[in-house]
């Protein structure tokens, strides 16, 4: 697949996962507090799609719980883009933020004079 259309089949498909997110998993909202979609990367090969997710709370068990929501959002994206093979949901807690949290505290620490 070409870079650019594998560029924009991202973008959609990471606006359809985090509508889905919205609407059909809102107990999981309930839970894990806010879930945001921070990336989406499909393989060049459409075998993978890796959805990169963050959490106010409890982030080690959120992708566990969001795979099992894997099947329907494969079901969903089957629909609703023209893949020529839909490819298989793999979540991924993104902890970038955390890091940039943890160096802004770090740097505030300092004793600069």
């Amino acid at each position: 697949m070409k870079h650019e259309r594998l560029q924009k089949a991202e973008s959609i498909t990471k606006k359809l996962i985090a509508e889905y997110l919205a609407t059909e998993a809102r107990e999981l909202s309930l839970e894990y507090w806010i879930i945001t979609v921070t990336d989406v990367k499909i393989s060049p090969d459409l075998s993978y799609l890796d959805v990169f997710v963050s959490s106010i709370w409890k982030h080690d068990w959120v992708t566990k719980a969001l795979s099992e929501h894997a099947h329907p959002l494969h079901r969903m994206l089957g629909r609703k883009i023209n893949f020529i093979k839909v490819p298989k949901i793999r979540f991924r807690y993104d902890e970038s933020w955390e890091i940039s949290f943890d160096i802004t505290q770090t740097l505030s620490n300092l004793d600069i004079k």
